[in-house]
């Protein structure tokens, strides 16, 4: 019997499945905003519109906020009241009705905003296997400029979040040249090796790190990237190459 809150094999490897969807809606969303004119836009972005603050919450904290603003805290009660709520999830993924739009309280350019943060709390994941908010931890934990430049390339907003603001005006005060050499190069947006190929694989592994998948071995390691999941080449260095890039995932700190 499969063990309450725990996945699967199979469920681990649906949960992986979803990243092209979660790709192409992200895609279609920047699209769909980038195509509203202008003068409807500024309709619904009223005042005060910046979201980098919700990146100083957890990333658990995170979703339940957006889980909250759209309004699907019926939805989650019930599914963890089921045998198996992480089945449920995996199959109601992409169900229309899976949110009440009616019920939500919410102005629409808070919603547009949260949406957008945890689209970008996905990419962040995929190029750095770690969220936005882990990345700020990190920051204000061991005031770490590395893990600021990587949230600012995954969503520029990320510098009105205070921990951000705060390492900006430091740096002003001292006229750090050349952390706001770094600022600008990371203000681009993220660069072609951070966009190469692996994606799905540093999803995989943070899945793995945060699920506390932690003690696979080097064949079991192998056989669900390159067999089960494909998301790693069938090389004769992939089974090194693997636990080279598992071991240095499990250093990083969970969210």
């Amino acid at each position: 019997m499969k063990e309450y809150g725990k996945l699967t094999a199979e469920q681990f490897k649906g949960l992986i499945e979803v990243l092209p969807e979660l790709r192409k809606q992200g895609t279609d969303f920047r699209a769909a905003v980038a195509a509203v004119p202008k003068a409807k836009l500024d309709e619904l972005l009223i005042e005060d519109y910046s979201w980098g603050a919700i990146y100083e919450l957890s990333f658990v904290e995170h979703l339940a906020l957006v889980a909250y603003a759209l309004n699907m805290g019926d939805y989650i009660k019930r599914v963890a009241q089921l045998p198996d709520p992480q089945q449920q999830i995996l199959d109601d993924m992409w169900r229309d009705d899976m949110i009440d739009e009616e019920g939500i309280k919410l102005d629409k350019q808070t919603i547009i905003g949260l949406v957008f943060s945890i689209q970008r709390t996905i990419l962040s994941i995929m190029l750095f296997q770690q969220t936005l908010s882990g990345l700020l931890q990190e920051v204000r934990e061991r005031d770490s400029h590395d893990a600021l430049f990587k949230a600012v390339r995954v969503d520029r907003s990320v510098v009105s979040a205070p921990t951000v603001a705060d390492r900006i005006a430091k740096a002003e005060i001292r006229r750090d040249e050349t952390f706001f050499r770094h600022l600008r190069s990371a203000l681009k947006g993220p660069q072609k090796k951070h966009w190469e190929a692996y994606q799905d694989l540093r999803y995989a592994l943070f899945a793995l790190r945060e699920l506390g998948f932690d003690r696979l071995s080097d064949v079991q390691l192998e056989r669900l990237m390159v067999d089960t999941l494909r998301v790693y080449p069938s090389t004769p260095s992939a089974r090194k190459n693997l636990r080279a890039q598992y071991q240095q995932s499990r250093r990083i700190k969970t969210i």
